[in-house]
């Protein structure tokens, strides 16, 4: 896979949130490369099962339907989920069709989990003048044990003081790999030596996506988050990439707003999960 392909000269926002969309999607795919996750491109919807406990890694996207029989298809998508027992995310873009597709998946026992802004930053408005925190340095994982510090914050910043991190989910992040030739990298930030924040970006489709930004609490509010996005961003601009994208928390909306990004979008989320 190349880590570069045309770059978007300009942001107009149809065509950014379709490079926004497909980011998302191939970054999905590429997740799937580990052994026993499905994933396959229909004529109707994308989808792909990495088998992980997370919503985030096992989706529907791109669905465009028709209304006569959206009922069944919807059962049928959910089948391979059901069967694994895993919880998943359906991704409802601009683009998703039909439009009132929620009413649907709701009555399938797919339930609404929320609305996310996308946002995109055109990357030569990339604050120039930030500069990190007194104690704080950022590096790019490049070993093993680099990448089980990443996970190791992670897992904090995202889900609060986890006694023990899914084994399964490390053989993941070991099988997407690293390296400065992959499309994945991911960024971690130490404070005074300590590990406290991660970041990562994914280079494909016209853009760069920015994922993973993450601190953990006892040193948030010092301005590492920003780094940890502009970092890698600058990364991806030196790649020859004009446009970041990104699909944002409520809690990060701020953060991303102050530095640059400007929201194009509304991303719908539906969220199954098995009964425990």
């Amino acid at each position: 896979m190349s880590v570069r392909s045309d770059v978007l000269q300009q942001i107009e926002y149809p065509a950014v949130i379709q490079a926004m969309e497909n980011n998302l999607i191939e970054f999905i795919m590429y997740c799937s490369c580990i052994p026993d996750a499905q994933a396959y491109r229909s004529f109707d919807h994308i989808a792909a099962i990495t088998g992980i406990p997370q919503p985030s890694l096992n989706v529907v996207m791109r669905t465009l339907m028709d209304e006569a029989t959206i009922l069944t298809r919807i059962e049928e998508i959910m089948v391979p989920f059901k069967a694994r027992k895993v919880p998943m995310l359906w991704w409802i873009f601009p683009g998703t069709q039909p439009q009132n597709i929620g009413e649907y998946l709701t009555q399938c026992g797919i339930q609404s989990n929320g609305i996310e802004p996308g946002m995109v930053l055109d990357l030569s408005w990339l604050p120039a003048d930030k500069s990190n925190p007194p104690g704080f340095s950022i590096e790019e994982v490049t070993s093993d044990e680099d990448l089980q510090e990443w996970i190791t914050v992670s897992a904090r910043a995202f889900g609060g003081d986890t006694p023990s991190i899914d084994p399964d989910y490390i053989t993941f992040e070991r099988c997407l790999g690293w390296g400065k030739e992959l499309p994945y990298r991911r960024f971690l930030g130490r404070l005074n030596g300590k590990p406290v924040a991660t970041s990562s970006i994914f280079l494909g489709t016209d853009v760069v996506g920015l994922y993973s930004v993450g601190t953990l609490p006892e040193a948030r509010r010092q301005g590492i988050g920003s780094m940890m996005s502009i970092v890698p961003l600058s990364v991806g601009r030196a790649l020859g990439y004009n446009v970041s994208v990104l699909q944002s928390s409520p809690a990060g909306y701020n953060l991303y707003h102050a530095i640059g990004f400007r929201e194009c979008c509304r991303i719908q989320l539906y969220l199954w999960a098995p009964e425990e």
